[in-house]
């Protein structure tokens, strides 16, 4: 335990966590790593407030506008993949992020629909930077789309 403790300093320290020992109750007799799930925390956290309706106002002008319910950045539509369960199933990113702009009003023209997986995306942490618009996304898209589309040099 206090190895895991230095450990577990060193790698807060420098920012790496990689040499934490493995502990006992992490390896499967059979060698494989494992790790103790399901218990109940209690957290306390601080958290933004968000508008539940806001999703639905977005989602209603889009509708108003007839374009399609989908994924801004990579037009991904639950619905025309999913059917029924996938109809209307998005999630709404806010274009300016709110730690930005702090207490404000929100409009739906504030928001962009995405997908699960491009809204992590837009918040992933990467090289330095952790927020990215859906225009952002979308031309890490395309640009990745061109590379793998070019001969290998």
């Amino acid at each position: 335990m206090l190895a895991a403790a230095h450990a577990l300093r060193a790698g807060i320290a420098s920012g790496e966590l990689y040499d934490a020992p493995v502990q006992p109750d992490e390896v499967d007799e059979d060698g494989v790593s494992s790790a103790r799930e399901g218990r109940l925390l209690v957290r306390l956290a601080l958290h933004r407030e968000r508008d539940r309706g806001l999703r639905n106002r977005k989602i209603q002008q889009v509708r108003r506008l007839n374009e399609p319910i989908r994924c801004e950045a990579c037009a991904f539509d639950f619905g025309a993949t999913y059917g029924p369960l996938g109809a209307d199933y998005i999630e709404v990113h806010h274009i300016t992020p709110l730690h930005v702009v702090g207490p404000s009003e929100t409009r739906p023209e504030d928001l962009a629909l995405l997908c699960a997986n491009c809204h992590r995306m837009c918040h992933r942490n990467y090289m330095g930077e952790a927020w990215r618009t859906p225009d952002d996304l979308r031309e890490n898209i395309r640009a990745a789309a061109r590379h793998a589309a070019s001969p290998a040099s």
